[in-house]
């Protein structure tokens, strides 16, 4: 049906800051570094300190599963509002994008700002950066009200009224 094609037209800038926070904080979990640990070598022999960078996925052992629910409701989120002239479920990811967003973006405040595992890496801080692109797109996609103009009625239906007989 004409109404669930994808279009492009349909997404407000919130949720083009949606997507792009989710492709961004995918990125940089999977392909960038985040900390630097110090690993040791094991005996017998010489002990010798090896630095190693790793990445979002492999440096947060158990919170990168927050992390990919939010970049899947995000990329959701605005698959949904490219597909649907129906406010429902695109408005209900929204409001999940940003609440997981923003619970996102506190955890890496913790994980890269405050406390880290080892050294910082650009990772690290790209994810914030999308994880908060995320939480205030989702934030401005809800607080947005109206449909997309292209789902807007070209023509208001009216409807004739028959005279009645006087009489």
């Amino acid at each position: 049906s004409p109404a669930m094609r994808l279009r492009a037209l349909r997404l407000r800038w919130p949720e083009w800051l949606i997507g792009a926070g989710g492709v961004v904080l995918l990125v940089a979990m999977l392909g960038l570094p985040w900390y630097t640990l110090t690993l040791s070598s094991r005996p017998p022999g010489p002990i010798f300190l090896v630095p190693q960078q790793v990445d979002g996925w492999n440096g947060l052992a158990t919170s990168h599963w927050l992390l990919l629910l939010t970049v899947i409701v995000a990329l959701a989120a605005t698959f949904l509002q490219a597909q649907r002239r129906a406010p429902a479920l695109p408005v209900t990811f929204a409001v999940f994008a940003a609440l997981l967003g923003g619970v996102s973006t506190l955890w890496l405040i913790i994980r890269v700002l405050i406390d880290p595992p080892g050294g910082r890496g650009i990772g690290g801080w790209i994810g914030l950066v999308g994880a908060a692109a995320i939480a205030y797109g989702g934030y401005a996609s809800v607080r947005m009200e109206g449909i997309a103009r292209v789902d807007a009625p070209t023509e208001i239906p009216t409807i004739e009224v028959a005279e009645l007989p006087t009489g």
